[in-house]
């Protein structure tokens, strides 16, 4: 799936997504991931929605965005009410939704400067 340019080349935005891989600028990800307009977090452990525990959102929640778009690979999967409340109570909301939705909404906030974490889920299952 291909999605439209942005005005600001100067920001990340998702280029393409396709199971399994995301394009971020001239980058492309085969791996779970978050990102903000600025920086790319690659290094992000998680492999499956059951996975999720607070030490995997410490860091999202630090950056102190507005609101986090979580991708939970190609079905949305919902994660233990508990991350909700976690995030409420730094003032920040959470979405949830398929990786290609969370693409298109990521990108439609960025073009309202909105202060937005993007978070994608890859299993391995995925980008095998």
């Amino acid at each position: 799936m291909k999605f439209s340019e942005h005005r600001d080349s100067n920001i990340n935005v998702v280029k393409t997504y396709q199971s399994g891989e995301v394009r971020i600028n001239a980058q492309v990800f085969k791996q779970s991931l978050y990102f903000t307009q600025h920086e790319i977090f690659s290094d992000w452990t998680i492999q499956q929605i059951a996975d999720l525990s607070d030490e995997h959102l410490q860091p999202i929640v630090a950056l102190q965005p507005e609101v986090i778009i979580l991708g939970t690979g190609e079905k949305q999967v919902f994660p233990d009410i508990r991350f909700f409340s976690y995030c409420a109570c730094h003032g920040i909301g959470l979405e949830v939704m398929a990786n290609d939705a969370a693409c298109r909404t990521y990108n439609v906030l960025t073009t309202e400067d909105r202060d937005v974490v993007l978070a994608l889920i890859f299993s391995q299952a995925e980008t095998n």
